[in-house]
Order: structure tokens, then sequence, then C-alpha cells
């Protein structure tokens, strides 16, 4: 009798501890948001990556920035004012996340153009990344933080 209380019981236990399925974790999303730059940064001639303060034109009162949509595309505004006048160099576009490397993707005359960045580290509220200028050549580093 002892042996069917104790399988009677086990089974029992066993249909009472059933996973929660309704439980599901969601990974933070630290890359959506408005980005602004902060800094602006290269290597130097001993390989120590240099930061200086990213100015933006005086003229203008909105700040160059990156917004990221939880979409997965992408504006870019880079603020310069001309006569006076604060001008919006604006980009659009979308964007894939691959590992640590974002690659911000845009269509010129027909002609799909990439460029990759790579994450250096990112927290909610700062991210530093790298890229190299297509026009130079040269390594640029950049440090953003996001607006709240």
């Amino acid at each position: 009798m002892r042996k069917i209380l104790f399988v009677f019981l086990t089974f029992a236990v066993l249909l009472s501890c059933e996973s929660d399925d309704g439980v599901t974790y969601t990974q933070p999303d630290y890359l959506s948001g408005k980005w602004i730059v902060k800094e602006i940064g290269a290597i130097n001639q001993q390989n120590v990556v240099v930061y200086n303060e990213f100015v933006n034109d005086p003229f203008c009162e909105e700040k160059d920035n990156l917004i990221l949509s939880n979409d997965f595309t992408f504006q870019e505004n880079s603020f310069e004012s001309e006569n006076s006048v604060c001008q919006n160099s604006q980009t659009n576009g979308t964007y894939v996340l691959e590992n640590n490397t974002l690659i911000l993707s845009r269509s010129v005359n027909g002609e799909t153009i990439t460029l990759p960045l790579t994450i250096i580290s990112l927290t909610y509220e700062i991210v530093t990344i790298s890229f190299t200028d297509t026009e130079t050549g040269e390594l640029i580093f950049m440090k953003l933080e996001k607006e709240l």
C-alpha cells in the first residue's frame, strides 16, 4: 500500500510542478532611441584613441544625431547653418545588427550604400563606435549619448 501511495504522491507532485510557459524574457533594446554625438576621436602617434568634444554648429539649436528605431530604420541628422539659417542634411535608411557591427544602409540613386559601425561599448545611455571614413580612409571613433 505504501508503494502505491508513494507512486501516487510522486505523480501528483510532477503534475503540479509544470513549467510556467507564460513567463518570457524580453531582451532590453539598448540601440533604439535618439543618439546625440558627444565626442569624436582618432588614434594618435602613440596608438591611443584621443577624444575631443564634438562641436555642433553654434547657430543651430538642434544637435547632430542618429535615430535608431525598433523597426530597423534609421535617420541621421546633421545640422549646419547657411546664410544664418539652420539646415538639416538628413539621411534615412535601414540598419541591421550583426554581432558587434551596426550596418547602416541607404539608397542613393538606386545604389545601396552601407556604412559598418563597430560597436566598441554599449550601455543604455552611451555607445562608443568606430568606422572608417570613406573619403579619407581614416579610422574615426565616436561617443554618442542617448537622449532620454
